[in-house]
C-alpha cells in the first residue's frame, strides 16, 4: 500500500513539473535512439568514430535542438538538417588541422547558422544542432580519412532519431495558429450573428470573441507556432490573425454605439459572419476557402445604400450618426476580405497566383519563395536587427573559443565551444544569470563522474549499462529539475560515453569542468563587448523608428484618399513601415525572453499593436481602392485641405510619442486634435454644398475621417502607456 501511495505521489509530482509528460516522452525517445545508435556503431560495427557521431547526431538534434511542427514537418526538418549537417561536418573535418582555418570557418559558420532564426521556428529550433556538427570534428583526432565513417555515423544517429520521432512516444504538437485563427473566426461570427439578430447571450459571446482573439497575439502563442517566418504560409497566418483581431475591434465599436441602428447594415454583417464560418472551416481543413463574391455583393449593396442616404438624409446630426456606424461596418467587411485572401495562401500555399492581380492582398501572395526569403534576409542585414546582432555575437564567441582552445592545445577543447554555445544568451545580463547554475551543475557532475570513473575503472560493460539511464536522466533533469541538474547529469553522461571510446580516468571530469569555465569566460567576455544589452538595448530605438514610419504612412494615406497625394508615396511608406514593424516585432519578442534588472516603463506590446493597426488601415484602404475612387480630387477643396491638415496633426502626435520614447521622457501633448474632431468633421461633410448631388465624394471623406478617428483612439492609447521614467541617457531615434 505504501509503495503504491509513493508511486502515485511521484506521478503527481512529475505531472506538476512536466505537464502532459512531454519532457518525459522526449527523454525516453532520445535515450532509446542514442543508446541504440551508439551500441550499434560501437559494439556491433566496432567503430568508435561512427559511435561518436551517431550518439552526438541523436543528442544534438534530440537534446540541444527543438524539432517542431507536424510529424511530416519534423521529419522533413531532420532530413534537411542531415543534408546541411553533412556539409558542415565535411567542412569542419577538412579545416580542423589548422587553428587559423578552423577559427575562420567557425566564425563564418557560426554567424550564418545563428542567423537562421529569421526563417521562423523550425530553422531556429535546429540551429544549435547544426553548430554542433561543425564544432564536433574541429578537435583531435584530426583524421580527414575518417570522414566517411563520421558521415555514416551521423546518418545512423539522425536516421534513427527521425524514425523514433514517428514511432516512439511521438511529441504531441501544440494547437496550430491556424486552429487558433479558426476558433477566433467562429467566435467573432457568433458575436456578429447576435449583433444582427439579437439572438444569443451578447455578453457571453463578447467575452468568447475577446478571449479567442487574444489567443492570436504572438505572446499568447507557443514560440514554435508563431507565424514569424518569411514563407507565404506564415505571412498569410500573420495577416489572418491581425485581420481577425482588427475585425473584432470594429464589432466592439458597433456594440459600444448601442448596436446596429441601420437595418441595411445587417446584410454586410451577416455576409461577414457567413464568410467567417467558412474561413474557419477552411483553416481546419474541412472545406475550401470562401470566395469574395458574396462579401463584395453585400458590401456593394451597403455602399449603394450609403450613397442613397447621403443623397437624401436631412440634418447633419442624423448624417453623422449614420456615418459613424457605417464606417465601422465598412471596416468589418474590409478586414474580412483581408482574412479571406490571406487564408487562401494559408490553406494552399503551393498554388498561389504567379502574377498579382486586382484584389490580391499584397505582393507576397504571388512572389516566389526565394524572393520571400531574400527580402526577409535583406531586411535583417542591418546593425539594428537583433537577429544579425545575435548571429555576430555568437559567431565571434565561438570563433574566439575555437582560437583559445586551439592555441592552448586543450585535449577536449570541444567542451569549450559547447559551453560557449549553450551558455551565451542574447544579453550579457541573461548570460550572467545562467552562468552560476551551469558551472555549479558541471562541478557537481564532474565530482560524481570522477568518483564513478575511479570506482568502475576499465569495465566498458558497466558504462554501457549506465549510458541509457544517464541519457534519460540528462534529458529529463534539465527539463524538470533545472539547469544545475541538467548540467550535472550531462557531464556524467559525457564521461560515460567517452569511457566507452577510450580508456579514461577521473581526470576526464576535471578537464570537463576546466573547459566549461573557459567557454563560460569567453561567452561572458564576448557578450559584454558585442551588443551587451540585447533586445532591451534596441527596443526604444526600434519602437521610435516604427512609430515615425507609421506617422509618415498615416499622413501619406490620408492625402492619397482625399486626392491631395499619390499612391506611389503610400506604397513607398508602406514598405518602410513594414520593414520597421518587422524589426520592432523581432526585438520585442527577443526582449521578452531576456532578464532585465528593472521594470519597463512602456507597454511595448501596445506600441507594437498600434503600429500594426496603422499598417492594416492602409492595406484595407488599398484593398478597397476600386470602390472608393481614392487618388481623385474631391469636390470640396476646403474639406480635403482640412482632412489633410488633421491627418498631418495626427501624424505629428505619433511623432511626439516616438520622440518621447526614444528620449526616455513623457511625450509632448500627443492629442493635437480636439476630442470631438471626428464628429465635427462628419458634420461639416453632411453640411457640404452639393453633398446630395455628389454622394460618392462625400462618402470618401466620411470613410477617410473614420480611419483617422480609429487612429486617433490609438494615439490616445499610446499617450497613456508611455509613462514618465527617471532621467537617463538620451537615446537617439
Amino acid at each position: 500500500m505504501a509503495g503504491r501511495w509513493t508511486q502515485r505521489r511521484g506521478l503527481r509530482w512529475l505531472l506538476r513539473h512536466d505537464p502532459g509528460l512531454a519532457a518525459s516522452r522526449r527523454a525516453l525517445r532520445v535515450a532509446v535512439v542514442a543508446t541504440l545508435a551508439f551500441v550499434l556503431c560501437r559494439y556491433v560495427l566496432g567503430s568508435p568514430t561512427m559511435a561518436t557521431y551517431a550518439a552526438f547526431g541523436a543528442i544534438g538534434f534530440g537534446v540541444l535542438s527543438q524539432v517542431v511542427g507536424t510529424p511530416r514537418e519534423r521529419t522533413r526538418t531532420l532530413l534537411v538538417s542531415l543534408v546541411v549537417g553533412t556539409v558542415l561536418l565535411t567542412i569542419g573535418t577538412l579545416l580542423a588541422g589548422s587553428t587559423a582555418a578552423a577559427t575562420i570557418g567557425m566564425l563564418v559558420v557560426g554567424v550564418v547558422v545563428a542567423f537562421l532564426p529569421i526563417g521562423g521556428a523550425r530553422p531556429a529550433g535546429v540551429a544549435n544542432g547544426l553548430q554542433l556538427l561543425y564544432i564536433l570534428p574541429s578537435f583531435p583526432p584530426f583524421a580527414p580519412e575518417t570522414l566517411p565513417a563520421r558521415v555514416l555515423g551521423l546518418v545512423i544517429g539522425m536516421g534513427l532519431l527521425a524514425l523514433g520521432d514517428r514511432l516512439l512516444w511521438p511529441p504531441r504538437p501544440p494547437e496550430s495558429y491556424a486552429c487558433r485563427a479558426a476558433a477566433a473566426a467562429d467566435a467573432i461570427a457568433a458575436l456578429l450573428e447576435t449583433v444582427t439578430s439579437g439572438a444569443g447571450d451578447l455578453a457571453a459571446r463578447r467575452a468568447a470573441a475577446e478571449h479567442a482573439a487574444s489567443r492570436l497575439k504572438l505572446l499568447a502563442t507557443p514560440w514554435e507556432e508563431r507565424p514569424t517566418g518569411p514563407a507565404a504560409q506564415d505571412r498569410g497566418l500573420a495577416h489572418v490573425g491581425a485581420a481577425l483581431r482588427a475585425l473584432r475591434g470594429r464589432v466592439e465599436v458597433l456594440i459600444a454605439g448601442d448596436g446596429v441602428a441601420d437595418e441595411a447594415a445587417d446584410g454586410p454583417l451577416a455576409a461577414t459572419a457567413r464568410s467567417l464560418r467558412a474561413t474557419a472551416a477552411a483553416l481546419r481543413g474541412h472545406g475550401p476557402v470562401p470566395g469574395l463574391a458574396d462579401l463584395d455583393a453585400a458590401r456593394d449593396a451597403f455602399t449603394a445604400h450609403r450613397l442613397s442616404v447621403l443623397a437624401t438624409v436631412g440634418s447633419a446630426e442624423e448624417a453623422v450618426a449614420h456615418a459613424r456606424e457605417a464606417v465601422a461596418v465598412g471596416q468589418v467587411v474590409s478586414e474580412q476580405r483581408v482574412a479571406v485572401q490571406a487564408a487562401r495562401v494559408v490553406v494552399d500555399p503551393r498554388h498561389r497566383p504567379r502574377t498579382p492581380g486586382a484584389g490580391d492582398l499584397a505582393w507576397w501572395t504571388s512572389a516566389p519563395t526565394r524572393t520571400l526569403w531574400w527580402r526577409r534576409v535583406h531586411v535583417h542585414l542591418s546593425p539594428r536587427s537583433v537577429y544579425l546582432q545575435n548571429a555576430v555575437r555568437l559567431g565571434v564567441g565561438l570563433a574566439l573559443a575555437r582560437l583559445v582552445a586551439g592555441e592552448l592545445d586543450l585535449a577536449h577543447g570541444l567542451w569549450v565551444l559547447l559551453a560557449t554555445l549553450t551558455l551565451m544568451r542574447t544579453s550579457v545580463t541573461t548570460t550572467r544569470a545562467g552562468l552560476l547554475p551551469a558551472v555549479a551543475g558541471t562541478a557537481l557532475g564532474a565530482a560524481v563522474a570522477a568518483g564513478l570513473l575511479a570506482l568502475v575503472g576499465d569495465r566498458p560493460v558497466v558504462y554501457a549499462v549506465l549510458f541509457p539511464v544517464l541519457c534519460l536522466l540528462s534529458v529529463l533533469a534539465g527539463q524538470v529539475l533545472g539547469t544545475v541538474a541538467g548540467q550535472a547529469t550531462f557531464t556524467v553522461l559525457v564521461a560515460v560515453l567517452f569511457a566507452q571510446l577510450a580508456p579514461a580516468g577521473p581526470s576526464l571530469a576535471g578537464v570537463r569542468l576546466l573547459d566549461v569555465a573557459v567557454g563560460a569566460a569567453v561567452g561572458i567576455g564576448v557578450g559584454a563587448a558585442v551588443w551587451p544589452a540585447g533586445g532591451h538595448g534596441e527596443v526604444r530605438r526600434d519602437a521610435a523608428r516604427c512609430l515615425l514610419a507609421a506617422a509618415d504612412l498615416l499622413a501619406a494615406t490620408a492625402a492619397w484618399l482625399c486626392g491631395t497625394g499619390g499612391r506611389a508615396a503610400v506604397e513607398e511608406r508602406l514598405r518602410a513601415a513594414d520593414r520597421q514593424v518587422l524589426l520592432f516585432e523581432a526585438t520585442f519578442l527577443q526582449m521578452r525572453t531576456e532578464r532585465h534588472p528593472r521594470e519597463e516603463d512602456v507597454d511595448w506590446f501596445t506600441v507594437l499593436g498600434v503600429a500594426h493597426r496603422v499598417v492594416r488601415a492602409t492595406r484595407t484602404a488599398l484593398d478597397a481602392e476600386h470602390d472608393t475612387g481614392a487618388g481623385q480630387a474631391v469636390r470640396w477643396p476646403d474639406l480635403a485641405a482640412r482632412l489633410d491638415d488633421e491627418a498631418r496633426a495626427l501624424a505629428d502626435g505619433y511623432r511626439a510619442v516616438a520622440h518621447g520614447i526614444a528620449a526616455r521622457r513623457p511625450p509632448a501633448p500627443v492629442m493635437t486634435l480636439p476630442a470631438d474632431f471626428l464628429r465635427r468633421a462628419l458634420g461639416e461633410v453632411a453640411d457640404a454644398p452639393g453633398r446630395r448631388e455628389h454622394p460618392r465624394d462625400a462618402l470618401r471623406l466620411v470613410d477617410t475621417w473614420g480611419r483617422l478617428g480609429w487612429l486617433a483612439d490609438d494615439l490616445a492609447t499610446l499617450g497613456a502607456v508611455v509613462t514618465p521614467a527617471p532621467a537617463r541617457r538620451s537615446v537617439a531615434a
